[in-house]
């Protein structure tokens, strides 16, 4: 059985493990838990050829309505479907595990995606309007310089910041494109320029869509942008500059269900953990504007075949540069009777969030970012996304803990890359997104047995870690209560080996009798009069090699 085939069955299972209790029990029977390439640390989701796929575009009014007013996606509490025997996320066309998984070097973080440390372009051709998405004025744009045909040359999304929040939109652009990248995400390089509008040109064939149809843009419509913008002494524009990576646009993906013309998306997507985990880092940096709206797919080709590559973009909102948009994650734009409550008292009846401090002598330079009042396990989006509503505690487990690898190093360097010209602005930022980091850490650590890295050496010697002690965002605990079973992979059965023991440390012995078996398991409570959810037991499954002891499975139930 190859592992594609593997990951269908195991979502048939996954899926039929509420309310199908036979069919569950009948799929376990037709294999073992463990297969010899477990844990897998890729998904091969570009195995069958999608170059049948059809560009398909969202509108911003349908995206709304079907999450604010219908009830979108599968809605059922299961266990992530996409993740490994090891309870993690595998790359995929989706993720690409980075800080979560390796050490990263501020450097190596701080460069994200870019593939060149400057962008040096002095003059510009317009090929485009920007589109329709985002509040943020801008065009498509090429080099000048560049002696290849028009069609050939490299394309990037230029977009400024407005005359009334300098810096604001292009410095989330860039804090936010650089963060995501770190955490695992495709996004596009980012950089920020300063463009001379006397060195801008217009393409001949460049066109805009608007309330008329599509038309031939005008060098009016540029000097249209440019008037929105916030203008440098100089007579330049700040504007960051996104570029066009290699694909054809398919449109974007939603936050629920998986797209019909893609042989390779299998898994719904309001049950990817990397999709309902991202409310963890959404909230952290403010992205209320994380919607079907700000993605991207885009078809790829290679080894003779295609297959859908999916994107995050558009960080010009987080960090609360939503203009004026003082509810951004605490309230959706659309509450029901708090919203018509509002409404009938003609806003007498004042809601809490508006009572959050905001640093009045930096606004808008870095835009309504708060740490105080901020609650995690209560932020919202702009309106209702069914991957976030998903999130179980151990999707954000797995999401807080790389959180927790953004250390206050990193957090400091990739704020210095948004280049605030307002030092202040730069020092408040960073230590609003270090208060909310050390919130959601302590959230969302805190909320499951936070036991990782479980490791059993030749000798019998077990170690493992407590993620949320290392961290420092709980105390120790008294103890640790440890059962050990030998495990039979074709049959998914225990035999217990010994009984119950507790160690007040991080390390214990196995019992005799397990050397004897090819799969062994632990299960381990963690005692704290605090945290009564710790106690819920924590399973690790060891495979011999050899002489060696392998960690091939983890079971982190809420």
């Amino acid at each position: 059985m190859s592992s594609r085939q593997r990951a269908r069955l195991r979502y048939a299972v996954a899926s039929a493990a509420i309310g199908v209790s036979l069919l569950l029990l009948s799929a376990r029977a037709a294999g073992p838990r463990f297969y010899k390439d477990d844990p897998l640390a890729a998904d091969n989701d570009t195995a069958f050829d999608a170059s049948g796929a059809k560009p398909r575009n969202l509108s911003e009014g349908y995206d709304f309505l079907v999450n604010q007013f219908g009830e979108p996606g599968d809605r059922r509490q299961m266990r992530a479907v996409n993740i490994n025997t090891l309870d993690e996320v595998p790359d995929s066309s989706w993720f690409t595990n980075r800080i979560g998984q390796r050490s990263m070097s501020t450097a190596e973080i701080v460069r994200g995606p870019d593939r060149v440390e400057r962008l040096d372009i002095e003059e510009w051709i317009v090929t485009d309007d920007k589109g329709p998405a985002g509040f943020q004025p801008g065009f498509r744009a090429v080099d000048a310089r560049d002696t290849r045909p028009i069609g050939e040359r490299q394309v990037y999304q230029l977009e400024l910041d407005t005359e009334k929040y300098p810096d604001l939109a292009t410095s989330a652009e860039m804090i936010g494109t650089t963060i995501y990248h770190a955490i695992g995400y495709n996004v596009v390089d980012t950089y920020l320029v300063n463009v001379d509008p006397r060195k801008v040109r217009i393409n001949p064939e460049a066109t805009v869509r608007d309330a008329s149809g599509v038309r031939r843009l005008t060098a009016r419509d540029v000097e249209e942008v440019f008037k929105l913008g916030a203008r440098n002494p100089d007579g330049s524009y700040r504007m960051s500059a996104s570029r066009f990576v290699e694909g054809r646009p398919m449109g974007n993906f939603t936050h629920f269900g998986t797209r019909p013309d893609d042989p390779n998306d299998i898994y719904p997507h309001e049950h990817r953990r990397e999709l309902r985990g991202n409310r963890v880092f959404a909230a952290w940096i403010q992205h209320d504007d994380s919607r079907a709206l700000n993605t991207l797919d885009l078809l790829v080709a290679a080894n003779g075949k295609s297959f859908i590559k999916h994107y995050m973009f558009d960080f010009g909102a987080i960090l609360g540069s939503s203009p004026d948009r003082r509810a951004a994650g605490f309230e959706y734009m659309y509450e029901g009777k708090s919203t018509l409550a509002g409404l009938a008292t003609l806003g007498l009846k004042v809601p809490s969030w508006e009572f959050a401090n905001y640093p009045k002598d930096l606004y808008p330079y870095v835009g309504l970012f708060e740490g105080d009042a901020f609650e995690p396990e209560r932020w919202k989006p702009s309106y209702p996304n069914r991957a976030f509503a998903n999130m179980r505690p151990d999707d954000a487990f797995w999401a807080a803990r790389i959180v927790a690898k953004f250390n206050d190093e990193a957090v400091e360097g990739i704020v210095r890359k948004a280049q605030f010209r307002e030092p202040r602005a730069a020092d408040y930022v960073v230590s609003v997104l270090k208060k909310r980091r050390d919130k959601v850490v302590k959230t969302w650590l805190n909320a499951v047995n936070p036991l990782v890295d479980f490791r059993l050496a030749a000798d019998g010697t077990l170690t493992f870690e407590n993620a949320a002690v290392a961290a420092g965002v709980s105390s120790a605990p008294t103890g640790y209560s440890i059962t050990w079973t030998r495990f039979d992979n074709a049959t998914d059965t225990h035999t217990a080996i010994g009984g119950e023991t507790t160690v007040s440390a991080t390390t214990a012995r196995a019992p005799q009798g397990l050397e004897t078996g090819q799969f062994a398991a632990v299960s381990v409570k963690t005692l704290h009069p605090d945290r009564p959810q710790w106690a819920e037991p924590v399973r690790a499954y060891f495979r011999r090699e050899g002489g060696t002891w392998r960690t091939v499975g983890l079971d982190r139930q809420p």
